[in-house]
């Protein structure tokens, strides 16, 4: 019975192993382990401090000891060596699909008491200053991973048939998972953007709010997009050609303000205002050069024509010469 789309959990079950005993090693799904070193500090049971050149494959064995995270107090994001450790060993913690199945289409259908021990594996290897502040930073980035799990999962065994896709199963993922996770993949509510195009924020925002039947999650949500409609109408041929997700005055923007510092809405954690704009002058810049190449382009043909044209005449005007001479010398 296909049940991705409801599919919840009301106990905690059971058999759940312990921390210090199972999650001392990446999880059997989790790509391998680079051998690239970060300099990190870490923290151990008393208080003690050093610095150490860990892979994230050594922080699986840490026992009793935690990776220190730094967080950028003007974004409020991890930083220097050990946002990438951290962000690096939460793709491999994605992978536990014991932890974290696989057959939940909505984030918002997760089980509280699953993300409670993601979240307590990941305090037992990384410590924070602020545990409540920096949790929901996290829990974020996790469920990231998870998604770019799945992504890797349909990319490498789905088929064309939904029957076969279910046979190939993944060596390590429990067939109940896989079967609810195949279902959905071919069910009418997965819908695919084929255009090659990535959505701006404005699409993003509709997309996001509007249920199956067309009507919208909320009247608030509802208003928002009959301002964002319109104006992509407007500008769909620029939207088009451009392909760029935002820019400081786009649709978006000009719905719901200007960005704040330290993030933009509706395109993830890492980027921010200040790259934003480096990304719009960027892109008006690759426009110009555009342009510039296809103006370059037109006065190279015609400069072309121009010389054949010209060469043409002379060989018609030649000709007629010749012509000419032939007819004086007859009479």
């Amino acid at each position: 019975m296909f049940r991705m789309m409801t599919f919840t959990e009301t106990q905690t079950p059971d058999d759940y192993p312990e921390l210090d005993e199972s999650y001392n090693s990446p999880p059997a799904l989790a790509q391998e382990c680079k051998s690239f070193k970060w300099k990190v500090q870490v923290i151990d049971s008393v208080g003690m401090i050093e610095e150490n050149m860990l892979t994230t494959k050594d922080v699986w064995k840490l026992q009793n000891r935690q990776v220190i995270v730094h967080f950028d107090g003007d974004t409020g994001q991890p930083d220097e060596d050990s946002a990438g450790l951290l962000g690096s060993w939460l793709g491999q913690l994605s992978t536990d699909v014991n932890l974290l199945p696989i057959n939940y289409s909505d984030g918002r259908l997760f089980p509280a008491h699953r993300k409670y021990l993601a979240w307590e594996v990941i305090k037992a290897k990384f410590w924070f200053d602020d545990p409540l502040i920096r949790k929901y930073y996290v829990i974020s980035v996790l469920g990231s991973r998870c998604k770019d799990l799945k992504l890797r999962l349909w990319r490498d065994y789905h088929l064309n048939d939904r029957t076969e896709t279910v046979e190939n199963r993944p060596t390590n993922v429990p067939a109940d998972q896989w079967r609810d996770f195949v279902y959905f993949r071919f069910s009418d509510k997965w819908k695919k953007d084929k255009t090659g195009r990535v959505p701006c924020r404005a699409e993003f925002f509709i997309a996001t709010r509007m249920k199956t039947d067309g009507s919208f999650v909320t009247d608030d949500a509802k208003k928002c997009a009959d301002q964002l409609t319109p104006l992509l109408n407007q500008n769909s041929s620029s939207q088009v050609s451009s392909n760029v997700v935002a820019s400081l005055n786009d649709e978006y923007s000009q719905v719901f303000g200007p960005e704040c510092s330290g993030r933009i809405r509706c395109i993830g954690r890492g980027p921010t205002p200040s790259k934003l704009v480096k990304r719009t002058n960027q892109a008006r810049y690759e426009a110009y050069l555009t342009a510039n190449a296809e103006v370059v382009q037109m006065k190279t043909k015609m400069t072309s024509l121009e010389t054949q044209v010209e060469s043409l005449t002379g060989i018609i005007q030649q000709l007629l010469g010749n012509k000419t001479n032939d007819q004086i010398r007859l009479w």
